[in-house]
């Protein structure tokens, strides 16, 4: 097995070896690199000497002996028959004497005639300077002598002594031999006698791209690969360790190839694809020439290919000889020629950053903390986000400028939002506390303003505003707080100009003035145009750092548009791109939203789950003011279902410090106060829901489209005994803007007939569940509907009531609002209570198949308890043709009056149909 791919190499020697039997001088010298066999193929050819019955001397070459003079030669002389051989002797300066070396060669030509003289020296690169000068003298002088001399050394050795390399060339006796790596053939006759878990030719195949043919290596690698264990290897392929027989093949052949050979690994590993001889050379402190024989050298060995480690492991291997020093200091100097020749600030991070990890200092290298900064924003570009914070934060900490400081962390917090929002939160208390010393130059407020927007800390993101404009001077902040303005097409309601005219509201404390801004708009009125616009947005926009914000704008315009299904659909897909992105955050992000617009439609269980989702993607639910988002549609989704268990777990979890400073708390305030109403903690409620209003009114977001506080409150002071209170919040709510939405006024319209005159109350409950419908939210669509129930039973129209209290329990079951189940049912006789909600199979099919388009609106109204005229109404038809429709469909689904309709038949017919 040593001898493969060696056919000529064995040959050569076998004929020097017969000629110097035969009486004749003959010099071969066998070069290759290190672990290429030479040493083996020494042994063999001394082995044929020995069995011919030579006299073999041999000596080998040793970096440790190499300035001990005469060392090699005093090792021949020693293996000589005693007195045969002169001692050799060398003058005070350590320089062999003429004299000496001329009775050596007498006596070793005297010696040869009675027997063949083999002298045998290997690792000659090793050989000391006087042992040459007699070698030198042996070749030069040495013409009958039955003699072999047998060298062995390294290819492309910047230390071999140039004298004695010039006389080898001049000699005609000299042969050179140069044994190469084995070929993929040659490494596939290594592996036939290996048990194979993985077919020979795979084998061969990896092994020789591993070692690069070295016959060394290759035993290395055949040795780990017999003794691997088991998870070491997959399906009989070979994982070799730095720390184990390859690695230390791998330091061998190093050390074999010179006394830098081991420095210029590390060197080389740190220089990467910088590599050139002249920067290597810099490191090692050589001339480039030499570096590059060097580097030569290690690639004939199979070490390199070209400049770089075939192989991780033997990389690994070469780095974890170097101490931490040793390459923290040649990091630093490669970052520091590598910036002074302006290569690529990613390449000069990289070793900036290696520097710190390896403990080094960097002190020094006051243009370090940009170059990083700037390396980040780079691998920002190219999608990297880890490296990119990592590197951001090296920036941060070497930076010794307050305002650069402040720019890292923004640019931190908007890359790390991805991944964790806990940590993006964090990093933004720097830049305030910059900004609040008044040190922040305006250009770095924008970003910071938008970065609070999107994390939801909008009371912080107002306060980045006005400082802004007071900067700008573009207009005076407190005239701008009064008016209540708004920037932009998403303004806010003047809600200093409602507050003023409410006595009912609470007073904010003095110092808190209202602060407009646009840091969470909706358009003032609900547009078609604008829902339309926003919908053709998320559809072409792609998702980017960049494009985030407008993309939650867009969606909280579809959310509280009259079609919020599209806002599910687009969240859907946001999600899914999200996590090929792999964003995490935003898929937490989009999860949340879908929950709200899941709740918002009153499809609970779905509500919950993507609630469940958005937390399950955060690392630190509780470091996070986004995490109240989430929370909240959960409190919220189980209180309609009437676990007040499960709420009152989720209200005692840890709470972010940052939450009640972002809308997030705004939410969880809401649903915190909705869940103490409904276990009739009242006074609780009103605190949660009043603290909910001043944050809002504060911050300028007071939007009863996103946060209803009035019709809340309202509710709540309606079971305190207080309904006069009540009926001014409630139309201070249908005074705003924002009650021309139907999900608003619906809601607004159905607490205001809490405390209407009885007949009032069946025109503001009819108009309230029209708008629900409208609106597309089922569970309060359920409320109306029962409390229109109630109202027409007190009315003394029981047939009605019954009919919208079974509609209202047919929503709030199929919704999942066990709770409002359970108030409903008892409303109803048992059988109506227990089952009244189950659909007959029949009706659907009647429906479906035998019902024009025409005929089933016309019957979904009148099975809502709509009268002709009202029908005709609505439909801008006459009574004699909705009598018409009527007659036809009760022929069609066989039956006889309008109590006999499906009292279910409106949930087969879309809302828009029905409008």
């Amino acid at each position: 097995m040593a001898l493969i791919e060696r056919e000529s190499e064995v040959a050569a020697l076998r004929v020097a070896l017969d000629e110097c039997l035969s009486g004749q001088t003959r010099i071969a010298l066998v070069e290759g690199a290190a672990g290429c066999g030479k040493s083996e193929l020494v042994d063999t050819v001394t082995e044929w000497a020995e069995d011919a019955g030579a006299l073999v001397l041999q000596a080998f070459g040793s970096l440790a002996e190499k300035e001990l003079p005469l060392g090699v030669m005093r090792q021949l002389a020693h293996d000589a028959p005693p007195g045969t051989l002169p001692e050799v002797s060398a003058a005070p300066d350590g320089q062999p004497q003429v004299r000496a070396m001329r009775e050596f060669r007498s006596a070793l030509a005297k010696l040869s005639t009675t027997t063949p003289v083999m002298l045998s020296i290997d690792d000659l690169h090793h050989a000391d300077d006087a042992s040459l000068r007699y070698l030198q003298h042996l070749v030069r002088h040495s013409r009958t002598t039955s003699m072999l001399l047998l060298l062995a050394g390294p290819l492309h050795h910047a230390g071999q002594d140039a004298a004695f390399g010039t006389e080898l060339l001049r000699s005609r006796n000299v042969q050179r031999i140069r044994l190469r790596p084995l070929s993929r053939e040659g490494t596939a006759g290594f592996v036939t006698d290996v048990p194979q878990p993985a077919p020979p030719a795979e084998l061969a195949d990896e092994l020789h791209a591993i070692s690069g043919g070295n016959p060394l290596l290759l035993r290395a690698l055949l040795e780990e690969y017999r003794s691997v264990q088991p998870g070491r290897g997959d399906a009989g392929h070979l994982l070799p360790e730095p720390e184990e027989i390859f690695g230390q093949a791998v330091l061998t052949c190093l050390r074999r190839s010179g006394p830098h050979a081991p420095e210029l690994g590390a060197v080389l590993a740190v220089l990467g694809d910088s590599y050139t001889p002249e920067r290597a050379g810099r490191l090692l402190g050589q001339p480039a020439f030499a570096t590059a024989q060097s580097v030569a050298s290690l690639a004939a060995s199979g070490i390199l290919d070209g400049h770089r480690f075939r192989h991780p492991s033997a990389e690994s291997a070469v780095l974890d000889r170097a101490s931490s020093t040793t390459l923290a200091g040649l990091h630093l100097r490669t970052a520091e020629f590598l910036y002074a020749e302006g290569e690529s600030v990613t390449q000069v991070a990289g070793h900036l950053l290696s520097v710190a990890q390896h403990g080094g200092c960097l002190s020094g290298t006051p243009w370090a903390a940009g170059i990083l900064s700037k390396a980040g924003e780079r691998l920002v570009l190219d999608n990297d986000a880890t490296r990119a914070t990592t590197l951001l934060e090296l920036a941060h900490e070497l930076s010794e400028d307050e305002q650069q400081r402040a720019a890292i962390k923004t640019r931190l917090a908007a890359i790390t939002w991805r991944v964790d929002p806990a940590t993006a939160e964090n990093h933004l208390s720097v830049p305030l506390e910059v900004l609040r010393s008044g040190r922040l130059p305006s250009e770095r407020m924008a970003p910071l303003a938008a970065l609070l927007t999107g994390q939801g800390r909008i009371a912080e993101a107002a306060e980045v505003r006005a400082r802004l404009l007071s900067v700008d001077r573009e207009s005076d902040l407190d005239g701008f707080a009064r008016t209540g303005a708004g920037v932009g097409t998403g303004t806010s309601v003047g809600t200093g100009a409602v507050r003023d005219a409410v006595e009912s509201e609470p007073p904010l404390p003095a110092g808190e003035e209202p602060v407009g801004c646009d840091a969470w708009p909706l358009p003032e009125t609900e547009s078609e145009t604008e829902t339309a616009t926003a919908e053709r947005f998320l559809r072409a926009v792609v998702l980017a750092d960049a494009t985030l914000e407008p993309i939650i704008r867009a969606l909280r315009v579809l959310v509280h548009s009259r079609r919020p299904e599209r806002a599910a659909l687009c969240c859907r897909e946001l999600i899914a791109e999200a996590e090929r992105q792999g964003a995490p955050t935003w898929q937490a992000l989009f999860s949340s939203k879908l929950a709200e617009v899941l709740l918002r439609l009153g499809d609970l269980h779905p509500a919950e789950e993507y609630a469940n989702r958005a937390l399950a993607y955060l690392p630190d639910r509780c470091g996070s003011a986004f995490a109240g988002g989430p929370t909240a549609v959960a409190i919220r989704v189980r209180t309609l279902m009437g676990d007040h268990a499960t709420v009152a777990r989720l209200l005692q979890q840890p709470l972010s410090d940052n939450l009640f400073r972002s809308v997030h708390g705004l939410y969880y305030l809401r649903a915190r106060g909705l869940y103490l109403m409904a276990t009739h903690q009242l006074d609780a409620a009103l605190a949660d829901l009043r603290e909910a209003s001043r944050l809002a009114r504060r911050w300028g977001v007071d939007r009863p489209a996103m946060l209803p506080w009035r019709t809340d409150t309202a509710e709540v002071l309606i079971r305190l005994g207080e309904p006069a209170r009540a009926e001014r919040l409630v139309e201070q709510q249908l005074a705003t803007p924002d009650a021309q939405r139907p999900w608003v006024r619906g809601i607004s319209l159905r607490l205001r007939a809490e405390t209407a005159d009885p007949r009032q109350q069946l025109s503001l409950l009819n108009q309230a569940v029209d708008e629900l419908a409208r609106s597309g939210d089922r569970v309060e669509q359920a409320r109306a509907l029962a409390d229109l129930g109630r109202a027409l039973r007190t009315l003394g129209e029981p047939a009605r009531a019954d009919l919208m209290t079974r509609r209202a329990l047919i929503l709030a079951r199929e919704s999942g609002a066990e709770a409002m189940c359970a108030e409903i049912a008892p409303e109803l006789g048992p059988e109506d209570g227990a089952s009244g909600y189950t659909v007959h199979s029949s009706f659907r099919s009647d429906v479906d198949t035998k019902l024009s388009d025409s005929e089933r609106r016309v019957a979904t109204l009148a099975a809502s308890g709509y009268t002709n005229r009202e029908i005709s109404l609505r439909l801008h038809i006459t009574v004699s043709t909705v009598e018409q429709h009527l007659t036809r469909v009760y022929r069609k689904l066989n039956i006889t009056r309008r109590q006999d309709l499906p009292f279910d038949l409106q949930l087969t017919v879309s809302t828009t149909e029905v409008a």
